[in-house]
């Protein structure tokens, strides 16, 4: 009898993360670019539900049918996570990733966001590539970061889809020495964000799940920081080479993106955007 772990036969065959595969290969495919070939979202919610999206289902339908799920350090209590990153070699290799390894899947990196309800988780992983170190890992963060802002802005349908199968985490043992040492590296995270961002080669900047997954354009977002700087609509306006007809309507679009009635809910809103990270990707 095939061994279908826990949660049955419908998982594999009805599952999103199963009936998605073509449409997650398909939008990670500019990740080899990166020389970066696997990748995989997980939500976890603190009802101990997820759902999960992946360019890999073979490795992921073995990783549930193996119950590996018992010892991946990423099942545990989504409450030890804060934005950050975790590079795979700072974790025990048995029994996940020598598995992994035999699927070709070697050398990568998990990149965590910490929402109220839930916890987002992004691995990142080469194939049968060996180059790939930590060092070249962090050099790709920036660009990583711009791919989960787009990830969840063109995929929110499918990851709403997903939502109405969300799934246990079945027979979860707590083995929490697994883990060498997990680093928060919140503080380089917006370091590189605010690196990015004083680049010219972004079109838009993701505002994640605070602000509904929307964005801002490029103009917009530099309206915003110069309103926020002390600048008036005047100055701001001969600044950026608008009219005032323009700024208007500018500021009409960040009040609706943002969910402000007006400057001053605009303006808290900017700090809370500053906090975290925000995701500029070129269109």
């Amino acid at each position: 009898m095939e061994n279908t772990g826990l949660l049955g036969n419908d998982f594999y065959k009805n599952n999103p993360l199963f009936t998605s595969t073509g449409v997650i290969v398909e939008f990670s495919a500019p990740l080899t670019l990166l020389r970066l070939d696997y990748f995989t979202f997980d939500r976890h919610y603190c009802d101990g539900s997820r759902i999960s999206l992946t360019n890999a289902a073979d490795w992921i339908e073995y990783y549930w049918k193996a119950k590996l799920y018992e010892s991946a350090i990423f099942e545990k209590d989504h409450l030890k996570f804060r934005d950050g990153h975790v590079f795979w070699s700072w974790l025990n290799r048995d029994p996940v990733y020598s598995a992994a390894s035999l699927y070709g899947i070697d050398g990568g990196i998990t990149i965590s966001e910490k929402h109220e309800n839930y916890c987002d988780f992004f691995n990142f992983g080469s194939v049968n590539n060996r180059s790939i170190t930590d060092d070249y890992l962090v050099e790709c963060l920036p660009w990583m970061h711009q791919f989960t802002g787009l990830f969840k802005y063109r995929m929110k349908d499918l990851i709403s889809d997903a939502e109405k199968h969300k799934f246990p985490v079945p027979g979860i043992v707590n083995q929490s020495d697994c883990i060498q040492h997990v680093i928060s590296h919140a503080n380089t995270l917006v370091d590189s964000q605010h690196k990015y961002i004083g680049q010219n080669n972004f079109s838009r900047i993701y505002l994640g799940d605070d602000f509904g997954n929307s964005y801002l354009t490029k103009k917009e977002f530099e309206l915003v920081m110069l309103l926020a700087g002390g600048s008036t609509t005047a100055e701001a306006g001969f600044k950026l080479e608008i009219s005032s007809d323009t700024i208007n309507k500018h500021i009409k679009n960040i009040k609706e993106k943002l969910n402000c009635k007006t400057l001053c809910e605009v303006g808290f809103s900017v700090g809370k955007i500053a906090s975290r990270i925000a995701y500029p990707f070129k269109n």
